[in-house]
């Protein structure tokens, strides 16, 4: 397989602010001020479940499914959390309850009732093009199997896998193929299942892929260096070239999420609050060649698993800032291509 590298030099674009006073309860930090920062969800009315992260990789880091840097002695385990419908006019996310976690939908707008789609155990979704919500369902506790469901009528699900440990599903932009990150003894790789005639493929090696809608050959994915950083590679898996798009000694990348005119990708990476001196997640964007990389989100508390709304004018995410408990919740800045 003929691969392309193609190292970037990360010249990070920081606001000047001024932290004293600022407390972790607020809603945004300085930095953040231009950004319309909206609480979308409630957490007296629904747990959304957020990122888990620790100090410590899970097993073998490169061949895991956790993302992570060792300098900043900080590893979560990436995994998409949240994801809009094809109309752009809902959200959807994890609710944790009963021990269970499970997809709810809810308008997109800051008031709004909360509908349950799931009742299994969830650990991660997508929202495909064709308003079925393909999800990797932990019911099993020997298996992760992908499956579907409408996103609105009935409870009906369909099962595309089975018997394997299968997680991140999302549909090809034509609807013909489901991508999905399989992990074995190996490591994680990512295949692809034709939803017409059931094949199988593997495609490359990595986790969490994300379609890139103006190339059907194309995704994004995760893959995890031997340095201990977790990078965000560009694989056309038909002609065999792999793009190395973000990587940095000090940083690490995961979750990517492609705008709706394919310019700019939107991420989340490991950072150092300069209010608590900890590491934390925040959100960046990065145009799709992997030039131009910015930092959005300057909070200290974990900002994770951003989607562009289907105008691109706005990045939904999940974050456990402004509540005294840390809980998560939904929240939306504003995006305007920077």
């Amino acid at each position: 397989m003929k691969k392309i590298f193609l190292i970037f030099t990360l010249s990070l674009v920081t606001l000047t602010s001024c932290h004293s006073g600022k407390k972790l309860l607020d809603t945004y930090v300085t930095e953040e001020r231009s950004l319309n920062v909206t609480k979308i969800t409630d957490e007296k009315n629904n747990m959304v479940v957020g990122v888990n992260h620790k100090g410590s990789p899970n097993g073998r880091f490169v061949a895991s499914v956790w993302s992570g840097n060792k300098k900043a002695g900080l590893y979560w385990l990436r995994t998409r959390l949240l994801d809009v419908s094809p109309d752009g006019g809902e959200l959807a996310y994890l609710n944790s309850s009963n021990k269970q976690k499970n997809i709810m939908i809810r308008r997109a707008s800051a008031q709004s009732a909360d509908t349950q789609r799931t009742f299994r155990n969830i650990s991660n979704f997508s929202w495909g093009s064709d308003g079925k919500l393909y999800f990797a369902d932990l019911s099993d506790d020997e298996h992760s199997t992908i499956c579907s469901v409408d996103s609105h009528i009935g409870n009906l699900i369909r099962q595309h896998t089975s018997n394997n440990e299968d997680y991140d599903p999302v549909l090809s932009a034509d609807g013909k193929l489901l991508f999905f990150t399989r992990v074995d003894n190996s490591g994680p790789s990512i295949w692809s299942i034709n939803l017409q005639n059931g094949s199988l493929t593997m495609c490359a090696i990595g986790y969490c892929p994300c379609i890139i809608s103006d190339n059907p050959n194309e995704f994004l994915c995760v893959r995890n260096n031997e340095a201990g950083n977790s990078e965000i590679w560009r694989v056309d898996y038909v002609l065999g070239q792999e793009t190395l798009i973000l990587s940095d000694k000090n940083m690490s990348f995961s979750c990517p999420s492609v705008s709706p005119d394919g310019q700019w990708i939107v991420c989340e990476a490991n950072t150092k609050s300069s209010i608590t001196k900890k590491n934390n997640l925040d959100l960046f964007a990065v145009r799709t060649d992997g030039t131009g990389l910015v930092q959005l989100t300057y909070h200290p508390a974990m900002d994770c698993s951003p989607v562009f709304s289907k105008d691109g004018r706005r990045i939904y995410f999940i974050s456990d800032r402004a509540t005294k408990k840390q809980e998560w919740n939904v929240w939306s800045i504003n995006f305007a291509g920077l």
